[in-house]
């Protein structure tokens, strides 16, 4: 053995020695382990809602998303933003599917077609899944409740009797909307129809004269509106029910060079300019950040227990108010937010800050 191995025997036996002196001691100060040691505390696993929109380029979805947001940060949960970047029903069902998938708590929903949607919803519902609908409502049996942002029939027959005054209760009109299967604008569209047979004779010199399909795009809006404008110049007033179609038929009008005018459902930091230059006298909207709060509030209450989506109960919507569940049209719950708001050159200016 070399000189220099024996210095390091030396030393690796002493520090044997120091390991087992360590061991007896640490041996000898430990506490007897109790009977039945108490479990240490789970850390809280934070709870995830995810908000399918009806294609997340939708400036109205992405402030109802900011909604659903807020109202997440102050429940303590995650809130996940999912949808197609085009209105289609077949791009929130792989959504829905990879939501399912990867374990999400809710799910809150504007649906783009209510029967494609149901058997991928009721997978959800399979696995555990709360499913609350909002804005375009889903089938009753495949959500808990759904968040209605104003009773379909006061925007109905809003729209149709703003037209009638805009117009002087006179000459042609036409609707654009969104697609047939959007189950929201099917309702609009049905209470404005409504709204003319049961009231004829404040109707009788008015004649629809096109319903318009834009798809909840700008692009197909656009020229849609372009070509009614050319085909029949006497159109007095284009009613848009949808916040994209609104102002693509407003560009198309004022481009055309048209004294058509436009109403219907829009944002007012879009329409603010359209509303003080009288191209569009007024519309209506609700706050769609409101609507995102309240449904994330009900998934919250849903995971938690709180409520069942049976009617008569009520949720606890923080700064929204105290909202009960109702009975829906369709057979199903739901939660009512409020009326829609009137935004003319009164007020406009102070809404389009806001949303």
């Amino acid at each position: 053995m070399s000189r220099h191995a024996r210095p390091f025997r030396r030393a690796w036996a002493a520090l044997l020695a120091c390991l087992a002196s360590l061991a007896v001691c640490l041996c000898a100060c430990a506490p007897a382990a109790p009977e039945e040691a108490s479990p240490s505390p789970t850390p809280a696993v934070e709870r995830r809602y995810a908000l399918v929109v009806k294609d997340v380029t939708n400036p109205y979805m992405q402030r109802m998303f900011s909604g659903f947001e807020e109202a997440c940060v102050s429940l303590g949960a995650q809130a996940l933003l999912a949808g197609p970047e085009d209105i289609s029903a077949e791009g929130q069902i792989a959504c829905i599917e990879e939501l399912i998938a990867n374990g999400i708590d809710a799910i809150a929903i504007a649906a783009n077609d209510r029967d494609a949607l149901s058997p991928v919803l009721q997978s959800a519902l399979a696995a555990g899944v709360k499913v609350v609908s909002l804005d375009s409502d889903v089938n009753p049996q495949d959500r808990l409740v759904h968040i209605q942002q104003a009773s379909p029939e006061v925007i109905g027959r809003v729209l149709m009797q703003a037209a009638r005054e805009m117009t002087g209760a006179e000459g042609a009109f036409a609707i654009l909307t969104t697609t047939d299967s959007a189950s929201n604008q099917a309702l609009w569209v049905e209470w404005m129809l409504r709204e003319i047979e049961e009231n004829p004779d404040q109707y009788e010199k008015m004649t629809l004269v096109d319903t318009l399909y834009g798809l909840d795009l700008y692009e197909p809006s656009y020229e849609l509106v372009s070509a009614l404008v050319e085909e029949h110049p006497e159109t007095a007033i284009v009613i848009a029910p949808t916040s994209v179609g609104i102002l693509a038929a407003a560009d198309a009008i004022r481009d055309a060079g048209a004294s058509t005018l436009v109403t219907g459902l829009g944002l007012p930091s879009t329409m603010g300019d359209y509303i003080r230059d009288g191209l569009c006298p007024w519309m209506y909207l609700w706050n769609p950040i409101d609507v995102g709060y309240v449904a994330a509030c009900a998934a919250n209450a849903l995971v938690c227990g709180e409520i069942s989506g049976t009617v008569g109960e009520v949720l606890s919507a923080g700064d929204r108010g105290i909202l009960k569940v109702t009975p829906s049209a369709d057979g199903g719950s739901e939660i009512v937010v409020g009326n829609p708001y009137m935004f003319d050159s009164s007020n406009v200016a102070v809404w389009e800050e806001i949303f």
